[in-house]
């Protein structure tokens, strides 16, 4: 792997490490992915992320996706239209209808703010819920399920999720706490082979995402894509998958 330490310990590697995975796996095929021209409102990802995510996903063919953090379902919709047909993508968020809105927030408040900034992204989610969703066509809505819930109160054992999905994406609450019992959750929840996603590291907004994975990072291996906010861990035999 072509790849640097950073004194936070976190390894970095190019794009290019994860789009010549996808290369050595399909030599003899196209490689192609869909997705939506990035949404205008705050909270979305970009192209190179999206690009990254929609790799993991052709690399690993998951039969079963999560994610923490529905906002307006374009991540979603993304894992949809490219994991094979069979794929279900399980998205956690708060239930748009009953959340409460602060609509007083100020640009330059959630601009700068981390707390604000997800005050702020739940007003446009309580406003237009998940609008990528609910447009997207019929075979891609059968694909995905969806759970109106706060992501810390979820039991993956009562849900029968344990071990079970092999990519969770985890880009919901950016607290401290809710960051770490997502994590937490996710770990029950991933499969022995699979690949643990966070979104946000190295933020200039959500400085606790960073903070936790920097800590996370003493006791495990987490790779940081350079020019992105996307950090990953790899579980099992897909620890060899970037080498």
């Amino acid at each position: 792997m072509n790849q640097q330490s950073n004194p936070s310990r976190i390894t970095e590697i190019r794009p290019k490490v994860v789009f010549q995975a996808v290369e050595n796996r399909f030599q003899d095929q196209n490689s192609e992915f869909t997705v939506n021209i990035p949404s205008s409102a705050i909270g979305g990802l970009t192209l190179l992320e999206s690009a990254i995510l929609t790799s993991f996903v052709k690399l690993i063919t998951p039969t079963a996706i999560f994610e923490f953090g529905t906002y307006m379902g374009a991540t979603t919709l993304l894992f949809a239209r490219n994991s094979p047909t069979s794929t279900s993508v399980v998205t956690i968020d708060i239930d748009p209808d009953t959340t409460v809105t602060q609509n007083d927030i100020s640009e330059a408040d959630y601009l700068s703010d981390g707390d604000a900034n997800d005050e702020h992204l739940k007003d446009i989610f309580a406003t237009n819920g998940a609008i990528y969703i609910d447009r997207a066509e019929a075979e891609l809505k059968q694909k995905i399920i969806r759970i109106h819930q706060d992501s810390t109160s979820i039991d993956p054992q009562q849900q029968k999720f344990m071990k079970h999905f092999q990519l969770i994406f985890i880009d919901g609450g950016h607290d401290f706490n809710t960051v770490k019992s997502d994590t937490e959750n996710a770990l029950k929840m991933a499969a022995d082979d699979g690949i643990i996603v966070w979104h946000d590291f190295r933020s200039q907004i959500h400085d606790d995402v960073t903070r936790f994975l920097d800590g996370f990072a003493t006791e495990h291996e987490i790779i940081h894509v350079q020019n992105t906010m996307l950090a990953f861990m790899l579980l099992g035999k897909y620890k060899e998958i970037l080498i």
